[in-house]
């Protein structure tokens, strides 16, 4: 045995129970264990108990992770064995195969890292990796049941779309209050990643609120979309990233309300919209949409803000058939309206804005630079790089400016305003002109005053 320091105890011996119950020695193992010995169970069950850690590893209930046996039942144990109390399932580093595996409330997934833990789908499984208890009796329904309190971190989910061409799903959702972090998903039939979830407020308490947080998630290389994201509302994204997908980047839409984004970066050649916007009041926080053909942002419904960031166009050798930002019917009339977007477009090869939808109430403010289409003999594309194409609304702040100096390329649209009358305000600075309006006998006047103190007046009341 070895001895511990002065101020310690000894350590406990450890007794193999393989080794007492072929020695005989019954006895010896009893009163090691009375000594307080560690008893090992090398002959472990198919369903042990809990560890100390108050955790699941799927490697005690049999899966191989070896990327050829088919690991479905031995992880669905391993599930099934949590949901009772709610708890954490381990994956050690390796590729499952596996079909589909259902989740839980108050389940908790967890690999040893994307580089680590694969999760891939069984040859013609033609179906979602991870899918939430009743998916397919939920969704559609727009209640505010389904799972909830769960998370999946520190793996990737590999779709495996060679082998299902019938179909196949990394994630499929329908649910609240969860968290998505550090995974990866590719490869599949159909989009990377879809959610759902109803409008009801009407949660059961504690709910803990129904907002679910994406973060750090790749989503790259599948046939459908690569975040096709349906709700819960008032969601969070933070630092994820979507790319050559063949269909949306990010697709906000269906009961996805509120919905926050931060740091997100959709680009490729593939993708035809990086940022689908089809939900009210979504707002983008330096984001960055990177594109190759098609659309970098899509606004369709009401509210919808895309703030900072930049949209950038044909940076590979493409079509240069680039719309920057684009506003298009919603499916309610008179949307959208009341959008404001802040930022930077470049190299878009067909336009910067596309006014075409816009219903009004917008403010759009980009600084622009759109030096055109090139043939491959050199000479600039006719019509190529504009600024914009369609009609603003008369209602709408428009301001997209590339390069001050030079002024047939900036378009600054303001609707009516009001001056409303005060006093003779101070001058303003040398080559400045200050309008204002101000009351005189009785009549407004509109005035404009001078560095040196000097008021002209433009117009007075009738």
């Amino acid at each position: 045995m070895i001895q511990d320091g002065p101020d310690r105890r000894p350590a406990p011996p450890v007794v193999s129970r393989r080794a007492a119950l072929a020695g005989g020695a019954l006895a010896a193992a009893a009163s090691a264990a009375a000594a307080g010995a560690v008893v090992r169970h090398d002959n472990a069950s198919p369903a042990p108990a809990r560890t100390t850690e108050a955790a699941f590893n799927v490697r005690d209930f049999g899966a191989a992770g070896d990327g050829r046996a088919d690991d479905t039942a031995k992880v669905q144990a391993a599930i099934d064995a949590a949901r009772a109390t709610g708890g954490i399932v381990q994956f050690p580093p390796g590729t499952f195969l596996t079909r589909k595996l259902t989740l839980y409330s108050r389940i908790h997934l967890r690999g040893s890292g994307g580089d680590a833990t694969v999760l891939k789908l069984w040859p013609g499984a033609g179906s979602a990796i991870l899918e939430s208890d009743g998916f397919d009796r939920l969704t559609g329904g727009n209640t505010d049941g389904g799972t909830t309190l769960f998370s999946v971190r520190d793996l990737t989910l590999d779709g495996n779309k060679a082998k299902n061409p019938g179909g196949g799903y990394g994630l499929r959702l329908y649910g609240y209050g969860y968290e998505l972090s550090d995974i990866i998903v590719f490869n599949c039939r159909n989009d990377g990643i879809f959610t759902e979830w109803g409008t009801s407020s009407a949660l059961p308490a504690p709910s803990h609120q129904m907002e679910a947080r994406l973060s750090g998630i790749r989503s790259h290389d599948n046939d459908g979309h690569g975040v096709n994201f349906n709700g819960p509302h008032d969601s969070m994204f933070l630092n994820c990233l979507t790319f050559q997908n063949g269909g949306t980047g990010f697709r906000i839409t269906g009961n996805s309300a509120g919905t926050l984004m931060v740091n997100c970066h959709a680009w490729g050649i593939d993708q035809d919209i990086s940022f689908d916007l089809a939900a009210g009041h979504i707002s983008c926080m330096n984001c960055y949409a990177d594109l190759n053909g098609g659309v970098g942002v899509r606004i369709s419904r009401n509210g919808v803000r895309w703030i900072g960031g930049m949209v950038l166009g044909y940076n590979f050798a493409g079509p240069g058939t680039e719309i920057g930002v684009q506003f298009v019917a919603g499916p309610r009339a008179g949307e959208p309206t009341g959008g404001i977007v802040d930022t930077k477009i470049v190299n878009c090869g067909t336009a910067a804005v596309d006014f075409a939808g816009d219903q009004g109430a917008s403010n759009i403010r980009a600084s622009l630079s759109q030096p055109g289409v090139r043939d491959k003999d050199g000479r600039l594309r006719p019509n190529s790089g504009l600024g914009w194409i369609g009609t603003p609304n008369v209602s709408s702040q428009i301001e997209l400016t590339n390069g001050l100096g030079n002024t047939t390329k900036n378009l600054v649209v303001r609707p009516a305003f009001d001056l409303r009358a005060q006093a003779t305000p101070p001058p303003p600075d040398p080559g400045a002109v200050r309008v204002f309006a101000r009351t005189e006998g009785g009549k407004t006047q509109l005035c404009a005053l001078f560095p040196g103190g000097a008021v002209q007046v433009m117009a007075t009341e009738p």
